[in-house]
């Protein structure tokens, strides 16, 4: 059997188009060639030519004619490139992993969907991005034999919003890396808190910097943290490259009188993550809207108690792992880093559980529920 996946998602550039998709992707590839219960089958992934310079040994590299970095450019080779690809290569199966699939692909298709923020949030979205993705995957969820939702919140959305039959859709979780992702050892974390100047009452976001995100509240509750204890020698780091509409968020800092205290660290590199994360005493999280929320999830596995908004799927990611508040809720988001902060016993107990909530999600389990959505997509046909 030949699976040919869509990674066209998946970025060669450094800065925000690295972020969730793009690991889900990255992780999801290693892992299903990594997969030995289907030793039989092939896999091949259809790239950016500069995405990944090399792949695992049952992953086969398809490099596209030019690079899928452009939206616009993607969405001419994903449908009209892609479709003369898949017969040449003989496909049996084609995986969009990223909201679309070729509406005229030779082979039975699977397409993952992350979210519907393009049709609850469009405001949050560029005006092609939201107008290609409200038509094209809706399309393409209807064409697929099967649907894989990151959450059961996807899943529910893609019923109530395309109308789509729930025995269509597998839920998927994401993972974390726990070889990456676990606590570092503690001189490690004192030596970098040293060399980053990071205080004990430090609080750290990471993310792309868009208006999802909800920064600007996050910027408020910490002024009002601030304000009410200002004994707590508190500082803000904001890490994640800027997206779209992020203007917003410095304009906040300085309107607040906040540019001593909070610091825009940009994009931070997949060595240094664990230590960030490991390093501040709480991670903050309130994004108005997430299909997952793998930052949440990292932070967990390297021992970091998590503060976050209770909207979407944030709640299945961390249960009662963490602290979530509505996340319109200013007030309601400073008093729970307050908590966070200033009570030991509440830090252990976060710590414990998310330490033991994070071992649930693995690359392994994601790509073994992908492998099971494969096999009932191929069982629909009526020659299987």
């Amino acid at each position: 059997m030949h699976i040919v996946l869509g990674a066209y998602l998946l970025s060669g550039t450094p800065g925000y188009r690295q972020a969730g998709i793009h690991q889900y992707i990255k992780h999801l590839l290693y892992s299903l060639a990594d997969s030995q219960s289907q030793p039989d089958w092939r896999f091949t992934a259809l790239v950016s030519p500069t995405a990944l310079a090399e792949g695992p040994v049952r992953l086969a590299l398809q490099p596209a004619r030019c690079s899928t970095e452009h939206p616009l450019v993607r969405v001419i080779v994903e449908q009209l490139d892609t479709p003369h690809l898949l017969r040449q290569l003989g496909a049996d199966l084609y995986h969009g992993l990223g909201f679309a699939v070729p509406l005229r692909a030779p082979c039975p298709t699977v397409v993952t969907v992350f979210d519907l923020s393009f049709i609850t949030h469009p405001q949050a979205h560029r005006r092609f991005s939201r107008w290609y993705l409200a038509r094209f995957t809706r399309w393409s969820c209807w064409r697929a034999a099967r649907v894989i939702a990151i959450s059961e919140w996807t899943k529910r959305e893609l019923v109530r919003h395309f109308g789509l039959p729930a025995e269509r859709i597998d839920v998927t979780p994401l993972g974390v890396d726990h070889d990456h992702f676990r606590p570092p050892p503690a001189e490690q974390v004192a030596a970098f808190r040293a060399r980053h100047g990071i205080g004990e009452a430090s609080i750290f976001y990471l993310g792309s910097l868009e208006p999802r995100k909800n920064l600007p509240r996050l910027i408020e509750a910490f002024a009002r943290l601030c304000a009410g204890h200002p004994d707590l020698p508190a500082t803000l780091f904001i890490g994640g490259s800027p997206a779209w509409k992020y203007e917003p968020i410095v304009a906040r800092v300085r309107a607040l009188g906040l540019d001593e205290r909070v610091r825009l660290i940009g994009r931070v590199s997949a060595e240094e993550l664990p230590l960030w994360y490991a390093a501040c005493a709480v991670m903050a999280y309130p994004s108005l809207y997430e299909g997952f929320g793998l930052p949440p999830l990292e932070a967990m596995a390297c021992g970091t108690p998590v503060v976050a908004s209770n909207a979407a799927a944030l709640p299945e990611v961390i249960g009662d792992a963490g602290l979530l508040v509505a996340p319109t809720d200013v007030t309601g988001l400073a008093n729970a880093l307050w908590r966070v902060l200033s009570d030991p016993d509440l830090r252990a107990g976060l710590q414990a559980k998310g330490l033991a909530r994070a071992t649930r999600f693995t690359w392994a389990r994601t790509a073994a529920l992908t492998l099971e959505s494969y096999r009932r997509a191929l069982a629909s046909l009526p020659s299987r």
